[in-house]
């Protein structure tokens, strides 16, 4: 017994080398009758009861019974397992029982990680222990007894005399501090934990398809997923995992103890359990893409969920190459910013450049040096105002030099001039050019917050809208919210109610249709828009901004839109109960507003915009339509874009937007959305930039002019 306890010690110290134990199906009770049952007649005699015998041993009994079916998990022999029991040179008495336990483990499926608890070594009558100890004794390595005279001669034929001591020695092991437990946790809650993660990570293998998790990262590269960037290396880390799960298949290795071994204290062993994982499981199970995508984006990112890039997948990104290359468009996709040299002369409106050689097919030109100066807007306030029309009609013919008064409120204003590389590739948009424009935040119009409405599926383009914006990027996880007091048949405003209880008037057609409670930090908005003028009630619109809840308040921006003319407003302190923005009255169709809270005042702060400082006049060098609207084009809305001298974009921008292709490429947009936000253009010298103004927004420029006589008119659009 003693050299075969060894020889089960030196393998078992293999075993643990291995690094994980576990227990397999196979119950020790049925192990240790095996190991009785494999014993002739002849190495397991009876020793003193005639209904026992030589092995039948108590302690052994119960070191079986508990430990005998711990087994490793050999890596490098096709994940087979390892027993304890797997023995060479044993001697011939126990040799078929080690042979028989071995074989009967072996053909048993693992159940469990196999681990002792301090706590429960304490209890068992083994050796005492300490948490200080290196090594812990399983089991009784040997006890002696002295027979008395009735225990002698209690059975015919004993072998044993009266008060003779006897030595008996028993399976037993030193189990490795690694697999001693600390915790306050029973045996069975670390089984729980480690099969449930097993379980778990096998189901992930068997029910998500490799293909799955590459769309999924690719869906993730091409920006249809927002906030994936903490998930993307768990996708990753499951398609290595997935396509060596997948090899072990075909090479007939066991998988399920493979599981078992990658599971251990994997960080994303409960990955199907995860967002990514159920992003990943939904797709698995055929939930249709966008709504899938859409789903993820809900989960991660409430308040911004509408803003990722619609999802593509391979096929449809193989697609849209093949019309692009096919159609000859490619040249066209390659673009940078336009300078005036690219501008042909007969889409030019007025022109100002130092190099007369730049513009020799252009006959008027501004040579105006002007004095840097500030000013403030009040002192403007009486000068004539000329309608945009008149003024390109009537007056820039005939102006020799412009100067643009440059607002801070024009920063949603600033816009850039883009065209392709190549000048004479195959045009992209739904006019007869190759040019197109950017606002300032990469936006294809004025109005940050409108656009951050649209992008998170609000309607902007009703009779009346509210809007509100928040948190952008300041940690701010207040709860605000948009209310709309509607007229009452009654004189007054206490008639109908929208805000988040009560989203849409039935009378009116009043809708709010962005409701965001928890912005964590991230750009959020809301937003009220009324549809149709048909449905509203003449009289007073109370519109204000409740703090539902604090937390962290940093303030709002607001805007109110109607009839073209949009007011803006900032509240730059924590918000506290109802701020009252504006009272908007409609009488007889037509709209006017009191303001309450103050519309932004920018007469004083100098800030520097696009490179040129603001409250001062600029040089503009440049005149002209936007280019849907040069030549004979007229599709969509006309804007009128006044280029400045030594404006720069600061940041890269689009140099495209796909709802300006023409059919066949928009048809493309899932690609080409993604492919216009990553192949964004560098600034560079020279470039066409300034301000921008469409035709159906109200706004107003003021402008220093240079002819037969130098005069300031404000531009009304």
């Amino acid at each position: 017994m003693i050299q075969l306890n060894k020889k089960i010690q030196e393998k078992f110290n293999q075993m643990c080398q291995m690094g994980i134990l576990f227990e397999v199906e196979l119950t020790g009770r049925q192990v240790w009758d095996l190991y009785l049952n494999s014993f002739t007649k002849e190495n397991n005699p009876v020793f003193r009861d005639p209904a026992s015998s030589e092995h039948n041993c108590n302690h052994c009994n119960n070191f079986i019974r508990r430990y005998g079916n711990i087994v490793a998990i050999d890596a490098n022999d096709g994940y087979k397992i390892v027993t304890m029991f797997d023995l060479e040179d044993v001697d011939e008495e126990y040799a078929n029982s080690m042979l028989q336990m071995a074989k009967a483990i072996k053909n048993s499926k693992i159940a469990n990680v196999f681990f002792e608890t301090f706590n429960e070594l304490n209890k068992l009558p083994y050796e005492k222990c300490s948490l200080n100890n290196s090594v812990f004794r399983l089991g009784t390595a040997k006890n002696e007894k002295r027979y008395t005279k009735a225990e002698a001669e209690a059975f015919k034929d004993s072998p044993v005399k009266p008060n003779e001591i006897r030595t008996f020695n028993h399976f037993y092991l030193d189990l490795p501090k690694a697999f001693v437990d600390t915790s306050n946790q029973s045996i069975e809650q670390i089984q729980a934990f480690h099969r449930d993660n097993k379980q778990v990570f096998q189901r992930a293998l068997e029910e998500i398809p490799l293909d799955t998790l590459a769309l999924v990262r690719d869906l993730a590269n091409q920006g249809s997923l927002l906030d994936i960037d903490a998930h993307l290396p768990k996708v990753m880390r499951m398609i290595e995992l997935k396509s060596l799960y997948n090899l072990g298949i075909k090479a007939s290795i066991n998988m399920d103890n493979w599981c078992w071994i990658f599971s251990h204290k994997l960080p994303i062993a409960k990955f199907k359990n995860e967002l990514v994982g159920v992003l990943c499981s939904e797709l698995a199970e055929g939930k249709e893409l966008n709504a899938a995508c859409q789903a993820w984006n809900k989960r991660v990112d409430p308040a911004n969920y509408m803003k990722a890039v619609a999802p593509f997948t391979e096929a449809q990104r193989q697609k849209a190459t093949k019309t692009i290359v096919d159609g000859g468009y490619e040249e066209s996709f390659k673009r940078r910013f336009a300078t005036i040299a690219d501008v042909k002369a007969d889409v030019i409106l007025h022109m100002n450049v130092e190099n007369e050689a730049a513009i020799a097919n252009v006959s008027i030109f501004d040579g105006l040096k002007t004095p840097s100066t500030q000013h403030k807007r009040n002192e403007f306030e009486g000068i004539e105002a000329i309608p945009i029309d008149r003024f390109m009609k009537d007056i820039l013919p005939y102006t020799t030099g412009i100067e643009a008064y440059l607002q801070n409120n024009h920063v949603g204003n600033m816009v850039s001039l883009t065209t392709a590389e190549n000048l004479n590739s195959k045009p992209i948009f739904k006019w007869d050019n190759n040019y197109s424009w950017t606002f300032n935040g990469n936006l294809a119009g004025k109005s940050q917050i409108k656009e951050e409405v649209k992008s998170k599926g609000g309607k902007v383009d009703g009779v009346l809208r509210f809007s509100m914006m928040w948190a952008d990027g300041n940690g701010d996880n207040s709860d605000l919210d948009l209310h709309c007091i509607e007229p009452s048949k009654n004189k007054g405003y206490s008639g109908n109610e929208i805000y988040f209880g009560n989203k849409v008037s039935h009378i009116t057609g009043g809708n709010l249709d962005i409701d965001i409670t928890q912005p964590n930090g991230k750009l959020a908005v809301e937003n009220i828009t009324y549809p149709s003028l048909n449905r509203m009630t003449d009289g007073l619109y109370r519109l204000f901004i409740n703090q539902y809840s604090a937390r962290n308040s940093k303030g709002f921006k607001a805007e109110i839109e109607f009839e073209g003319e949009l007011f803006s407003y900032e509240y730059n302190k924590a918000v506290s109960g109802d701020i009252q923005i504006a009272e908007v009255t409609l009488a007889k169709g037509t709209f006017s507003i009191k303001h309450i809270l103050q519309p932004v005042d920018t007469k004083s702060i100098v800030k520097e915009i696009y490179g040129l400082e603001s409250n001062k006049f600029h040089k503009v060098n440049l005149v002209c339509l936007s280019p849907n609207h040069w030549g004979a084009n007229e599709v969509g809305n006309k804007h009128f874009l006044f280029m400045l001298e030594k404006c720069k974009s600061p940041n890269p921008i689009r140099s495209f937007h796909c709802e300006n292709l023409i059919p066949v490429l928009a048809e493309e947009r899932k690609v080409l959305e993604p492919y216009g936000a990553v192949t964004l253009i560098e600034s560079t010298p020279n470039q066409l930039s300034g301000l921008g103004f469409n035709a159906t927004v109200r706004d107003e420029l003021v402008v220093k002019l240079q002819g037969s006589h130098k005069r300031i008119v404000k531009i009304l659009f």
